[in-house]
């Protein structure tokens, strides 16, 4: 029972605190693929995600509303990687307190 609480809320505190990151990654994405990439840009270093970093490192790497950079764009892809790993390790910390 204290396992199932510590789930609901683990997951109660990670839907509240990822709203407003999950509404910035929208909007990025959608002024993403109406290649508006300035916006994109913007919006998509607000929400600092795994999935946002692999945009900015791609948008990075083809100079798409920013200035082609590839060490930015190397950046930004490794933070994204490091990014979907502490993901990655957190739901496995949370399934393993069942």
């Amino acid at each position: 029972m204290k396992g199932l609480c510590r789930l609901f809320l683990a997951m109660f505190l990670l839907s509240i605190s990822g709203q407003p990151v999950l509404a910035d990654f929208d909007s990025a994405l959608n002024a993403f693929r109406q290649q508006r990439y300035v916006e994109a840009a913007t919006e998509f270093k607000k929400c600092d995600s795994a999935k946002a970093n692999f945009y900015l490192s791609l948008m990075y790497g083809m100079g798409w509303g920013v200035v082609r950079n590839k060490k930015e764009s190397v950046g930004f892809l490794r933070r994204a990687k490091k990014l979907e790993l502490l993901e990655t390790q957190q739901f496995a910390l949370v399934a393993s307190e069942k």
